[in-house]
């Protein structure tokens, strides 16, 4: 139920972008680029980053990425794109990159595009790598794609190290891709990679992920699911993976 939750709000933000932003007008293509780096080092690193494109026409090149680098005690770090895309053979490129070490980590990470036309080259990819002591980490991928002979890659990757420290640590990966496509000759890529080591100490880790793809057509299109989990902790730990790869058709 969550992820068609998740598919409504999807849609909902879409169309508030629809209305809020202006949007890109040409028959002769579009190229829009869009970057977001941050650094930061002190006690409390909190960094937030969000972009947002509409694109309307053929020919379009849309890329989003946002890199965020952190160090401290007390790091935060949330990162998101979005893009509306309506036209013919459309690149578009979305990408999160975050990078911490520190005491307690909480990263987030998204991207989220919605896609009309034929002939559509989308890629989303999520990565996050922390090294601390109280880990969390969550990315997801959401990609809507109406139209023919699509291809759609998402991939999700976490790394989570812990300091050698004697007290309890427990890191916790949580990673999602989701797919809706209407129309034929598509191709769906998705990848969930997870590694989780914990330090001296023999805390639990818990690493969980989901691939699921939607489609309401019966034939003529390719898909695609990994997930691959590594978790390492003491003797006297638990490590909890969980994983579910899910294709609807029809």
């Amino acid at each position: 139920m969550r992820y068609i939750t998740a598919t409504r709000w999807t849609i909902a933000s879409m169309a508030v972008l629809l209305m809020i932003l202006p949007a890109a007008f040409a028959d002769g293509g579009n190229q829009v680029s869009q970057s977001i780096t941050m650094t930061g080092e002190g006690g409390y690193v909190s960094q937030n980053a969000a972009n947002a494109a509409v694109v309307s026409g053929s020919n379009n090149y849309v890329n989003q990425d946002i890199t965020q680098n952190a160090q401290g005690d007390y790091i935060t770090q949330s990162a998101a794109n979005a893009a509306v895309v309506v036209g013919d053979n459309n690149i578009v490129g979305q990408r999160v990159d975050q990078d911490a070490s520190g005491n307690s980590i909480a990263q987030s990470g998204a991207n989220a595009v919605a896609v009309v036309g034929n002939n559509n080259d989308v890629t989303q990819d999520v990565t996050q790598r922390a090294y601390g002591d109280e880990i969390y980490q969550t990315g997801w991928n959401s990609g809507t794609i109406a139209g023919d002979g699509n291809l759609l890659r998402q991939r999700t990757f976490a790394h989570a190290r812990t300091r050698p420290i004697r007290r309890v640590a427990d890191p916790v990966q949580t990673m999602s891709n989701f797919a809706y496509i209407m129309g034929f000759y598509n191709t769906v890529d998705q990848d969930i990679i997870g590694y989780a080591m914990v330090g001296s100490g023999n805390g639990p880790i818990t690493q969980s992920g989901c691939n699921l793809i939607q489609t309401p057509e019966m034939g003529w299109n390719e898909f695609g699911q990994r997930i691959s989990f590594a978790g390492r902790s003491g003797p006297g730990s638990e490590v909890m993976q969980s994983a579910k790869n899910e294709v609807w058709i029809g």
